[in-house]
């Protein structure tokens, strides 16, 4: 510990300055390339591994009858045009709070795990039960709530975390209730939409360096911050 901070005190003395901020950073970004992979090794387990140890996964029925037709009604709330108009809003969210990265990261994580659902479930269409492939419309209200966290202020997030664990856990109800999707179903969605959140938070580690870098040289644009850290 001792040599550590005599390092550190030798380093400040010949003038070099140690960016504590980029170190945080790095750990930060670490951190999330590990839970990408890491996520991406529970979606191969569930849908690769276990099917071929012979693992069967049970298929999805509807569990409270009466309760299918507004189970529906609230997984139809999320169709295209709804998601479309809540993407709209972070993107003016991101404007506002002048966050460059914020428009392209809070897309890419909402089309992305969508284009990524969607994949899933026509590569796995027959190998194992539809009820275990990830939901389309828990995916839709996952990604959005994850998009709102990327650019909401730090005073807003825990409301953004509170309501948003809320919603997805009550869309996710009305999958299983209504006979869409079963607990595995739930576990792959939120596999795949956790994986492009800590993807397009790593981006976001990012933003508000370009921002001040913007607002010191307009011309220095998040693209070329962007293309500099590569």
């Amino acid at each position: 510990m001792s040599a550590d901070t005599d390092s550190m005190e030798l380093l400040e003395l010949e003038g070099i300055e140690i960016d504590h901020d980029a170190l945080a950073r790095s750990r930060r970004l670490m951190a999330r390339l590990v839970a990408v992979a890491g996520l991406l090794g529970v979606l191969a387990v569930v849908l690769v591994v276990l099917p071929l140890a012979g693992v069967t996964y049970p298929y999805s029925r509807a569990l409270i009858p009466s309760l299918d037709g507004p189970a529906n009604a609230l997984l139809e709330s999320f169709g295209v045009t709804p998601v479309l108009v809540a993407v709209a809003g972070l993107t003016v969210v991101s404007l506002i709070r002048k966050l460059p990265y914020g428009i392209g990261a809070v897309i890419a994580l909402v089309l992305g795990a969508s284009l990524t659902t969607a994949a899933v479930r026509s590569w796995a269409d027959g190998w194992v039960p539809a009820s275990a492939l990830p939901n389309g419309y828990v995916t839709a209200c996952a990604s959005l709530v994850c998009a709102a966290t990327l650019v909401a202020s730090a005073r807003f997030l825990p409301m953004v975390w509170g309501l948003g664990a809320v919603a997805v856990a009550t869309v996710s109800a009305a999958a299983v209730i209504g006979g869409s999707a079963t607990v595995v179903g739930i576990v792959t969605t939120v596999a795949i939409v956790t994986a492009w959140w800590a993807g397009s938070s790593a981006v976001m580690l990012y933003s508000p360096v370009a921002a001040e870098r913007e607002a010191q040289n307009p011309f220095d644009t998040a693209a070329l911050a962007l293309r500099r850290l590569r």
